[in-house]
């Protein structure tokens, strides 16, 4: 395998108009299949598992052509890819009483648990509870950047 290439870097090959073909874009030969061109100047078969080829070895054996973004979204062809690192998707908390289609409880089970919140008490109440500053000291400590202002009425 060569070197490696920048995204977006022209790989010195060109398709059957004569347009550069670039490391990261999208092809399509003469039968429609679709190949990613990776950063080793190879082309590698999309929504499907297949080997990748060298870039020179697929243009000699059909005629190639670059992909316009409208046209690859078209395709369908090809899959996104999952990500390496960075930020994992939650999915969002259900609220309490909204309940999973695949989470199903015996009929039984419902009548005999009181309804009503969780907690009793508010959220009003527990947080006038705790001091200001041990409020603000705690958030700091889970990493938040605190700039609050507590408003006063003075009266003369």
């Amino acid at each position: 395998m060569g070197e490696k290439l920048q995204s977006g870097v022209d790989t010195t090959f060109k398709d059957k108009d004569g347009k550069a073909i670039c490391v990261h874009a999208y092809v399509k030969d003469g039968n429609g299949r679709v190949y990613f061109i990776n950063s080793h100047c190879q082309a590698v078969p999309e929504g499907e598992e297949a080997p990748a080829v060298e870039l020179s070895r697929l243009i000699e054996s059909t005629e190639v052509s670059v992909m316009s973004a409208k046209e690859v979204l078209e395709s369908g062809k090809v899959v996104e890819k999952p990500r390496r690192g960075g930020r994992r998707h939650r999915e969002p908390a259900a609220a309490p009483d909204e309940k999973k289609p695949d989470e199903v409880a015996p009929e039984s089970s419902d009548a005999a648990k009181p309804q009503g919140p969780l907690f009793p008490a508010s959220m009003q109440l527990v947080l006038s509870a705790i001091p200001d500053n041990v409020l603000a000291e705690e958030l700091r400590r889970r990493g938040y950047t605190l700039c609050a202002v507590k408003p006063a009425l003075i009266t003369i």
